[in-house]
């Protein structure tokens, strides 16, 4: 169970976590009417030796759909009584941060697909 002043810190990490989420969501509408219909956009998988290039539907979808979901268990998580014995620093920093590094990666992710069609179309 979460009390008092730790109570607060999960609650704004959490909202800091949807805030995240919706900027990818964001980005990924404003991909969709900017990246023309045969973008390809690349998936990270680690490194830049796991990067993938998946149709632009699947991508705007994928990306958005990882912050979701990570938002959600780790927040979950933070939430709950598995994470009672944490430090309380933890909890309230951890889902804000995985979904921060998401959507840099997602924001990276829209930019080097948009770098590769401007120079498709420039050659």
């Amino acid at each position: 169970m979460i009390f008092g002043d730790s109570l607060g810190q999960v609650t704004a990490a959490l909202a800091v976590s949807g805030i995240f989420t919706l900027a990818m969501i964001v980005a990924a509408v404003r991909a969709a009417i900017v990246l023309p219909a045969g973008a390809r956009i690349p998936l990270h998988l680690g490194s830049a030796e796991h990067c993938y290039l998946v149709p632009k539907r699947a991508g705007l979808v994928i990306w958005p759909a990882a912050g979701v979901l990570v938002s959600g268990v780790l927040g979950g998580i933070a939430a709950s009584s598995l994470a009672a014995g944490w430090v309380p620093g933890v909890r309230a920093v951890l889902a804000p941060a995985v979904a921060g590094v998401l959507l840099a990666f997602e924001v990276g992710a829209l930019l080097l697909a948009r770098e590769r069609e401007t120079q498709v179309r420039s050659e």
